[in-house]
């Protein structure tokens, strides 16, 4: 595995978590509409996929107590992207704001 500094692991997971803000982005202009959109629901499997792909490419020589806190705070923010898209799968809707307990201010900047 390739060496990474703290700093750049840093900016590692704060790409991870901006691809994931755009795909929940994207789900939010989706909020209402009945059916679950393919093209979203790809979008934000991919920005999933994206943000599981550069946290695990961290290696543990990087993780410091910085770098695991802002990871638990992305992978918290991709769990929620995930709760989403199954609801969107399921018909169920992407829900309210007030239902998001990991809302983007849980994102430490």
């Amino acid at each position: 595995m390739k060496e990474m500094s703290p700093g750049t692991a840093l900016r590692q997971l704060q790409q991870a978590q901006a691809g994931l803000k755009k795909a929940r982005q994207l789900l939010k202009q989706t909020r209402g509409e009945g059916s679950a959109n393919p093209s979203v629901l790809k979008a934000g499997w991919e920005s999933l996929a994206h943000a599981n792909r550069l946290m695990a490419e961290i290696p543990l020589m990087a993780a410091d107590e910085a770098v695991m806190t802002r990871q638990l705070a992305v992978q918290r923010y991709a769990t929620a992207l995930l709760v989403r898209l199954r609801r969107l799968v399921r018909n169920e809707g992407i829900g309210s704001d007030e239902d998001d307990r990991f809302a983007d201010e849980d994102i430490e900047e």
